[in-house]
């Protein structure tokens, strides 16, 4: 059983992972975050910070909040206040 679940698992990983490589990442302006990437039919937000080459992903986030995020005059702000801690997050 623990060998399934070990499958599984690494399965569900693998899966994240090759979602991911998937979004475009653009690199933004900001002392906290690097680069974000939105996929619509999914709606999937990529975020990468500076500190971190790891990728979080969050899921089922509106279109309009991805734009407003790019249009945000601090994005690492808006990402605190808006997104972190409000969606189903993976890290990859």
């Amino acid at each position: 059983m623990k060998k399934i679940a070990l499958v599984l698992v690494s399965l569900m990983l693998l899966a994240a992972a090759a979602f991911a490589a998937d979004i475009e990442m653009k690199p933004v302006k900001s002392s906290f975050l690097s680069k974000v990437g939105y996929d619509p039919k999914e709606k999937v937000l990529a975020i990468q910070m500076i500190n971190n080459s790891d990728t979080y992903l969050y899921k089922n986030v509106p279109l309009s909040l991805y734009d407003d995020l790019l249009a945000a005059e601090s994005k690492g702000a808006f990402y605190v206040k808006k997104i972190k801690g409000k969606f189903p997050t993976e890290r990859k």
